[in-house]
């Protein structure tokens, strides 16, 4: 059994237009995560999951450098 490893932040990511942009350079970092947002929920939700150990403070560091904010639930 492979075990996933499952990350969810509390975001500032104001619509969809910027969540694709960030999803994109996650991407980048992490080309084997499943990562989306979640802009309905009131905390705007940014979930990452990945089939080994999640680097958080790369993920909130890209999200910063962005000008937005990532907040581990």
């Amino acid at each position: 059994m492979i075990r996933t490893a499952v990350e969810v932040f509390k975001t500032n990511v104001p619509g969809p237009p910027v969540a694709k942009v960030l999803t994109i350079k996650l991407k980048a970092l992490l080309p084997s995560a499943k990562i989306n947002f979640d802009l309905d929920d009131c905390d705007h939700i940014l979930r990452v999951e990945a089939r080994r150990t999640i680097d958080v403070a790369l993920i909130r560091n890209c999200i910063l450098y962005h000008g937005y904010e990532a907040e581990l639930l």
